[in-house]
């Protein structure tokens, strides 16, 4: 008989046991993921940062005093999105062999605490090759929202030489701060049409002085630029990632941060040549993989970045509950 009751730290240690279970099986089908989370204290480590979040909360599912499952979120409040809930990476796992089904019913019993805190918009983080606790999520009103990609880097960035291109790419350094303002909302503009329809509020731009500029300045960040005539056409960003706690990133792994290419420039070849000179650099910088994100309804970056070798391997979901649920009740 299935019983499902909250989610306590002294479940910590069986919890990271089928997350170690799920590391696994998902490293059968992408051998890139970290195995060092194959064992459940690495596991556990894991999933001990994501509990010891603020009002975190989550339940458990038990079979013959058995755990076959657990799902954690933790509530997030910001400018941008609001009230929100999020299940992260490493807060859900099932028992090997377990019904995606599952999933239903554990979201149903975890979600109402979070309505109740005013989180009606819901975050699931899911692994890209899962295809059945996808389709559980799908079947609770979650769509994709964004894919985070991976792909190695090879004897290919090495060996790779670049054909005359009419611009130069170099290195961005402190003194190109007003050049890069100057194209730093590329990606905002883009995304808020269609069929992103993203939106990106004004008062976020307040801090991008100083936030380009500290990544201009930063020793361990290299910005690519792309210029004619003195004009940046396109850029990207490079930035070591943390693999510490991370079940989909592996060690040496560096992320493509930022990527953007003005629009008269995309489709002859500018932002295929930056990507190919920043995995190059990247390479020889001793970083093995990169990392990068998009969403999947931009419809230029969900293409791009795959052809680029870039395999999904995880997907951020989301679901957005109408408030009017806390009063209309029938």
């Amino acid at each position: 008989m299935m019983r499902i009751v909250p989610f306590g730290e002294a479940l910590l240690d069986e919890a990271a046991t089928l997350l170690a279970a799920r590391q696994r099986e998902n490293r059968r089908a992408e051998t890139a993921l970290p195995a060092r989370f194959e064992e459940p204290a690495a596991a556990r480590a894991a999933l001990a940062a994501i509990w010891s979040a603020a009002d975190a909360s989550g339940v458990a599912a038990w079979r013959d005093e058995r755990l076959v499952g657990y799902l954690i979120a933790a509530p997030q409040v910001d400018t941008v999105r609001g009230r929100t809930a999020w299940v992260r990476y490493a807060g859900h796992a099932l028992a090997p062999g377990e019904d995606a089904e599952l999933y239903r019913d554990l979201y149903a019993a975890a979600s109402p605490q979070w309505l109740a805190r005013g989180c009606f918009a819901h975050y699931a983080m899911i692994p890209a090759m899962d295809q059945a606790a996808l389709a559980a999520w799908f079947a609770l009103s979650f769509g994709k929202e964004q894919a985070h990609g991976l792909r190695e880097l090879g004897e290919a960035e090495e060996s790779a030489g670049e054909t005359a291109m009419p611009y130069a790419i170099r290195r961005a350094g402190p003194d190109d701060l007003e050049a890069l303002l100057e194209v730093a909302d590329l990606i905002a503009a883009h995304q808020a049409g269609p069929p992103v329809y993203g939106v990106f509020l004004p008062e976020s731009r307040a801090d991008w002085r100083e936030g380009y500029a500290e990544l201009l300045a930063g020793s361990n960040v290299t910005v690519w630029i792309a210029e004619h005539a003195g004009t940046v056409l396109g850029f990207q960003i490079y930035v070591p990632e943390e693999a510490k706690d991370s079940l989909f990133t592996p060690e040496r792994c560096v992320e493509l941060h930022l990527a953007a290419t003005r629009v008269a420039e995309r489709g002859r070849g500018l932002g295929r040549a930056l990507t190919e000179h920043g995995l190059r650099a990247a390479r020889a910088a001793g970083f093995g993989s990169c990392a990068t994100d998009w969403r999947v309804t931009n419809l230029l970056s969900s293409r791009f970045w795959p052809r680029r070798g870039f395999r999904p391997v995880a997907y951020r979901l989301f679901r957005h509950v109408d408030e009017r649920v806390a009063w209309a009740r029938g």
